[in-house]
Parts: C-alpha cells; structure tokens; sequence
C-alpha cells in the first residue's frame, strides 16, 4: 500500500514535467526523475511532495530514500531555506556508509557545504568543497559540479582570481559532461564572477545568455536569479533605469510563483536601486517591505539581515538620520558570521561619515583607517583581478592562434604540391620560430607563476606585523579544525587582545601603537613553538592556533607569552612603558563544525580575563562561562 501511494504521487509529479532532468551530479533515472525535473523547474511545490513521499518511506530500499532526501535538499536551496537543506543533506547523507564519495553522495555534500555559508562562516565550507574536489577530481562531471561551488564562494568571499579560475574550468567541463541547464547555472555564476572584475560588458553577455535559456525552459526561479543578477550588473555599472526594469521583473516572477524569500530578496534588490536613483522615500518602502516578507519566512539567514541592514544604513545616511545610520552599520558589519552582500570596506567608509556628522570623530578618524586598512588589501586584490582578466584574453589569444596554425598548415600543404624545396624551407623557419616562441613563453609563464606566488604570499601577510593576516590565520584554524574532527584530535585556539592598547595609542600616537604591534609579533615568535600558529586578527587582537595540545599545555606557552611581554620594556618620551595582554582559550569539541563556534568560547573567556583584571590567561569553562555569550558579545562590538 506504501509503495502505491509512493507510485501514485510520482505518477501525478510526472503529469506536470514535459522532459527528463539530469541533476549536476547524482541524476536521479526511472520513477525518480519526475521529482527531479519538478524539483527543478518548482521546487515550491515539489516540496511538500516529497516531504510526503518520505513520511512513506520506510519501505523503500536505502539508496532510493537517499536520492529523495538529495532531491529535497536541492529544492529547499533554490528556495532560500538553508536550514532545511542541511538538514536534508544530513538525512541522505546518514543513509549512506560514512566517507561515501559516490555522485549521490557528492551532490549532499556539496548543497550542504554550500548553503552553510548563509548560518555560518564561508572559509570552512570552502575547505569541504576542495576536499571534495581533490577525491573526484578523474571525475569530470563531478568534478565541473564541485568547481562551480568552490568557484561561487569564492566570488562570495571577495577571491576573484580563484573564483574566475575554477568557474571558467566549471563552465569549460560542464558544457561537454552535463545538460546544458547545468552549463548554464555555470555561466550565470561566472556572469558574477566577471562583474567582480568589473568586465561589465562580459558580465551581461553570459547572463543574458542564461536568461535566454531559462526563459525559454519555464524555469521561473531560476530565471528570477538570473534578472537579479542582470539587475546587480546594471546598477554598478550605472545603468538604473534598465537595472530597476530587471529587478521588477524578478520581482513579479517571485510574487507569482509565491516564493517568499525570492520575494523578499529582490525587494532588498529594488531598494538598493532606488537608493542609487535617488528614490529615497520609495527606497524605504521597499526596505520595509522586504523586512516584513522575510521575517514571515524561516527562510532569512544572517546575511539577509546583514545585507537589509547595510541598505537601511545607507538610506538613513542619505536622509541625514546619522545615528540611524550608525545604529544600521553597526548591525552589516559586526564580527562573525556570514558577511553582507555588500562591499565591507565601503561601509566603514560611510560609518565614518556618520560618525564625523554627530561629533564622534575618533570614532570617524578609526573607521576611516580601517578603510584605507582594507583598501590597500584591496589594491593587492585588484593586481590578482588584473593577472585572472589577463589569463582569461590570453586563453582566447590561444583559441586564434590554434586557429591560425590550421590555416597555416592548409596553406603549406598546398604550397607543397608546387614547390618542395619552398615548403622545407617553410617548416625550417617555422621550427625555428616555434623553437623562439617557446622559449620566450616559457620564460613569460615562469615569470607569471612567480610573481602570482609573490602575489598570494603577499596577500596572506598582515603588512605591519609581517605576521597571518585574518583571512590566512582562519582559514588556517579551520583547516585544523577540520582535521581533528576526522582525526578525533585537539585543537585549543587562543585570542589575545592587548591591554589598553587605545590609550596607548591616543596618549603617544599611532606610530607609537604601530611600533608596540610589530614588538608584540616579535614577542610571539621569540616564545612560541613552532607547531603553534598565529596571526593578526584585526586590530590590538591576535590568534594563536595550539594544534594536538591539551588546555594545560596551551595555558602552559600561553602564560610564558604573558610574562615575556610583561618584563618587556617599552621607552617612550623618556618614559618607560608596561604592556600587558589579556588572553582567551578555548579547545575544539566534539559537534564542533565551524571555526565561529570555538572562537566564540575562546572570546568569552578573553571577556572574563579582562573583567577580572587583566594580564592573565583564562580557559572557558561551560559551568562558569557558560551564560556569558550575550554579554561578551555585546561588550565586544563596543
């Protein structure tokens, strides 16, 4: 009777889909397919379908459960319910014997990975999706899947050139080893990816094309992205009107299909057009509009808010509502979590003008640092955009040159025919060419390769310190993290802030502040071990990374730091000068997935070391620590 039942709604699915549906990876065949192609095309209805489905699953063999559960993790992705996804992708994935890599497998892992970013921190899913990549990577189908992944977090982590990198490989694989829908969500990734890189024309080409596609396939959330998209291009590149048309088209396909959060998302998306055109009051209305669609759904991550709070910051900031604006900026660029889809350097920028309105110049005077802070890791970040936009027109350079040599060749042959000394001659001076070419190409790609490795280095190091900066110093700690899980080791992280650094640096200057930093970096090279790792985490703030050691040990080479730093003598103005350091620690537990969650117990332990008086090391202890979180929190963002 299950089975029926089962048999019956694949059969009513199948009434709805005019064509069968190969997934990226893990296409579903057979009774399957039907939910397949409409968890593609709707996945607002396919949902409650499968939920059914699976309710009458019991019977069903475990790879066919499985398959369902994947089909469901998909659509709750294309719908924006990121908690729903995983816990699907958990569900199919618990199913199947642990360290499966099959396409089946691979599918869950990658939707899981990919829509963690919305609750949580991008470098860890990165991290799962080059493993993966690694383990299929004779598989070119799964391997074009995995790619484009890996490739869209890392545009959405500000990494164009490793983005461009793995998305034009994704397109390449996956127009020769998947359907062309696939191909397609491909090209409207890397229509992102050449935005970044400000290739606007480029950009709007490959949209264009995927919405062309989709329009034509009846893909209604899709092609609602794809506007989106096609809207985003055209507001940077000062295109409004045309912008604000594609956005109210994206608008009414969302409204139509009543997919909430879609919804919601491109009213977001109407606002920041608006406030680009002016349309202040018309720009608030779609704020609040997108706030009240998406706080009826359970569909609105962090970075929605982040994002709404960014726009709202803006618009309070071109009303003259300065302490509004503040109060918005605030809230976008808080540490932890997701970021905003939003240029981050850019809104310390604005901070600082609102700061500067309502008197609060020190404020302003910090903000404006960390801007020019993140705009000279910019400028770095710009050098890679130009060497990936140049590897992009160098591998069209190389397309026409192997065109020209068959054209080359046809005319040699012919000349053949009436001169064979003519054609030798010919072949010598061509060889030789070749044989000069090669040379000086293959100088130029040693050249490139070193200056590229120059270029990541560079972009690792925090410039002052010479130490890891954030990004390398987290994306080392989730690296380690990752490997305890699978290895059942420890991993203790310790963040260390020094005391009364701003006094410090508003009494003497912040040549003076500058100069205690590089000391203080020093200092943890002199007394750490080599196994441990550390890094600038922004500001006054260190990270020290105690792989395969205990709480006691890390305490251990923890206080020695201290009290090194301590008996250090700093002379300023004819003065001697004390620095002290307050110091957290915090070790990985068993649940522990994202790096955010043991550095949040880590930061509650340096809030009650600094609380309790400072110049002392604290280890978190859930029993006493345990309901600090908010406090902490709080105390922090002042």
């Amino acid at each position: 009777m299950v089975r029926l039942r089962v048999g019956c709604l694949l059969a009513l699915a199948s009434l709805f889909v005019p064509a069968a549906y190969a997934a990226c990876v893990g296409t579903q065949t057979g009774d399957l397919a039907p939910m397949e192609e409409l968890a593609f095309r709707d996945p607002a209805a396919a949902l409650p379908r499968l939920a059914t489905m699976l309710a009458s699953s019991a019977d069903m063999p475990i790879a066919h459960r499985a398959a369902l559960h994947a089909i469901s993790a998909e659509a709750a992705r294309q719908m924006g319910f990121s908690r729903q996804a995983i816990t699907e992708a958990d569900a199919g994935l618990a199913l199947l014997p642990g360290g499966e890599m099959s396409d089946l497998a691979v599918r869950m892992r990658t939707v899981r990975a990919v829509v963690s970013t919305n609750v949580g921190g991008i470098d860890a899913a990165t991290v799962e999706l080059t493993r993966i990549a690694e383990a299929i990577r004779e598989r070119p189908l799964a391997y074009g899947c995995v790619l484009r992944d890996r490739g869209w977090l890392n545009f959405r982590d500000g990494n164009p050139d490793q983005a461009l990198d793995d998305l034009l490989r994704s397109y390449s694989l996956l127009r020769r080893h998947a359907s062309r829908e696939e191909a397609m969500v491909a090209a409207g990734r890397l229509s992102m990816a050449q935005f970044s890189v400000r290739d606007y024309k480029q950009a709007l080409d490959l949209v264009d094309e995927t919405i062309a596609f989709f329009r034509e396939q009846n893909a209604k959330i899709r092609l609602a992205t794809a506007l989106d998209r096609r809207a985003n291009i055209l507001k940077a590149a000062g295109r409004l009107d045309e912008a604000l048309l594609a956005a109210e088209e994206a608008l009414r396909i969302h409204d139509d299909i009543k997919d909430r959060v879609g919804t919601g998302l491109s009213q977001m998306r109407m606002c920041g057009v608006e406030i680009e055109r002016n349309a202040l009051p018309e720009a608030a209305r779609w704020c609040d509009r997108a706030e009240e669609t998406l706080s009826r759904t359970t569909g609105m991550d962090d970075n929605d808010y982040r994002t709404l709070a960014a726009l709202r910051g803006r618009l309070y900031l071109a009303l003259g509502k300065s302490k509004e604006a503040i109060s918005q900026f605030d809230r976008a660029i808080a540490p932890g979590g997701a970021q905003p889809a939003d240029d981050i350097a850019e809104l310390y920028e604005l901070r600082s003008r609102a700061y500067a309105a309502v008197g609060n110049y020190s404020a302003a005077f910090t903000d404006q640092g960390e801007y020019l802070r993140r705009m000279r890791e910019q400028g770095t970040l710009d050098r890679i955009r130009e060497v990936a936009q140049l590897r992009v027109q160098f591998e069209n350079e190389q397309e026409k040159q192997k065109i020209a040599l068959l054209e080359q060749d046809k005319k040699l042959a012919e000349e053949k025919l009436t001169s064979q000394m003519r054609t030798t001659q010919l072949v010598s001076i061509a060889g030789l060419t070749g044989l000069v070419t090669a040379f000086f190409l293959g100088y130029a790609l040693l050249s490139h390769r070193r200056h590229r490795a120059e270029l990541i280095r560079l972009a690792e190091r925090d410039e002052l310190t010479g130490l890891l900066n954030r990004r390398a110093i987290v994306r080392k700690a989730v690296e380690y993290l990752t490997r305890a899980r699978e290895s059942k080791g420890t991993l203790v992280i310790g963040l260390i802030d020094l005391d009364h650094f701003k006094s410090i640096n508003d009494r003497f200057g912040h040549a003076v502040g500058d100069q205690l930093l590089q000391r203080f970096a020093a200092a943890m090279r002199t007394t750490l071990h080599t196994r441990e790792v550390f890094g600038r985490y922004g500001g006054e703030e260190f990270l020290v990374l105690f792989p395969d050691t205990s709480l006691e040990e890390a305490k251990q080479s923890s206080e020695r730091l201290r009290a090194y730093l301590k008996d250090q003598r700093l002379r300023i103005d004819d003065q001697e000068v004390t620095v002290t350091l307050s110091l957290g620690l915090s070790g990985y537990e068993a649940g522990d997935v994202l790096f955010d969650q043991v550095a949040r117990r880590a930061d509650i332990a340096l809030y009650v070391a600094k609380t309790q008086g400072r110049d002392r090391v604290e280890i978190y202890h859930p029993s006493r620590h345990g309901g600090l979180a908010s406090i902490a929190s709080t105390s922090r963002q002042r």
